[in-house]
């Protein structure tokens, strides 16, 4: 048999954030597109200085057949600071193209390793407004034994991609209906050539710069094509909460881009970046996040980006007069809203069948 990976998606570090845990119990449902008969998930604590505690941890479909999740034989377990572990493989008849319930309880009420959604496609938590971020933690990856190998697309990004408003939907289109598995690798606030460095109170969960955490994501999860899109950041936060000094040269953000392009040629992935859409009009704690200089930085980007083989023109399809037209537009003028996260996907979609790479 084979250890497949149906769903992966990055945690960070949220020192910000406490008590998100104040009930004791976290319920979860993941999209889980292949059948199985055993399944094991990802445990993560990777960014606590203390460890997880799991008083229980259960699965299932069908509320009438619970099965309890063990780490080295155990129920009540913890997983030690700093540290991601797999639990112990579980016996579970998982039919495809179901969701699969996770309900966790855990006494510690601040928790720092967290992923967040905004969209419901592939993870459902109990607050269901789609305006909202849900964060979760505890689990952040499943693996099933399976007869076959798959196909695998790794979302990499910042908050365009990790909120899920383009790519959960995507995700679970190419999941379902292609048997291609995907994993999210975005992180809110990601940028490619600096670590998070802000005055904002979210600065910490902005993670390692996209250009040294690219490698993890090659090695550990091994995609056959990476969707790319980072940069908006770089231009964005200068200025805005980081260092207006920090605001990089376009032949630098290019120049990274290549160099990724052959990382990814090396570990025989395709590498399919996408453009820089828009922020004009963005402010941060009432400060203009855009101006001319960052605008005619994005306009250069994007004319070196559209040079490369198989990039997705994703500034062309939402941009009007430097803006994103108002069908894309969640109301602050840089991340997708739930409609246009749809049209987007669908255009990825037929851009990725027609370079026959689905």
């Amino acid at each position: 048999m084979i250890t497949t990976t149906t769903w992966q998606h990055t945690f960070t570090n949220y020192q910000n954030i406490n008590n998100i845990n104040p009930t004791g119990h976290q319920h979860l449902k993941i999209f889980q597109p292949l059948s199985t008969k055993r399944i094991r998930l990802q445990l993560n604590n990777l960014y606590d200085e203390i460890p997880l505690q799991i008083s229980k941890l259960e699965i299932y479909v069908d509320p009438q057949d619970k099965k309890t999740v063990t780490l080295d034989g155990n129920i009540d377990f913890q997983v030690e600071a700093r540290l991601i572990e797999w639990s112990d493989w579980i016996d579970f008849d998982i039919p495809e193209n179901s969701f699969l319930n996770i309900d966790i309880s855990s006494p510690n009420q601040t928790i720092h390793s967290v992923g967040m959604t905004i969209s419901n496609n592939l993870i459902e938590t109990d607050l269901t407004d789609t305006a909202i971020p849900k964060y979760f933690f505890g689990v952040s990856g499943i693996q099933i034994n399976t007869a076959q190998t798959y196909k695998k697309i790794a979302f990499f990004g910042d908050s365009l991609t990790n909120q899920g408003n383009f790519s959960a939907p995507l995700s679970k289109d190419l999941e379902k209906n292609f048997q291609i598995m995907t994993a999210n690798y975005g992180i809110a606030g990601n940028r490619l050539l600096r670590p998070g460095h802000s005055t904002s109170p979210w600065s910490d969960s902005f993670g390692e710069a996209g250009f040294t955490r690219f490698d993890h994501m090659l090695a550990d999860y091994q995609p056959n094509i990476v969707i790319f899109m980072e940069g908006i950041n770089d231009l964005l936060h200068p200025g805005t909460g980081s260092p207006i000094t920090e605001l990089p040269t376009a032949k630098a953000i290019v120049t990274a881009i290549r160099i990724l392009k052959e990382k990814c040629r090396q570990h025989d992935a395709k590498f399919v970046p996408m453009t820089i859409t828009p922020a004009e009009g963005n402010s941060n704690d009432n400060i203009a996040g855009w101006n001319y200089e960052k605008e005619s930085l994005r306009q250069a980007i994007n004319s070196e980006l559209r040079q490369l083989p198989h990039v997705i023109d994703l500034a062309n399809l939402t941009s009007e007069n430097n803006q994103l037209k108002p069908e894309f537009d969640c109301g602050d003028h840089v991340h997708f809203s739930v409609t246009g996260g749809k049209i987007i996907a669908q255009y990825i979609k037929d851009q990725l069948i027609r370079k026959k790479m689905v």
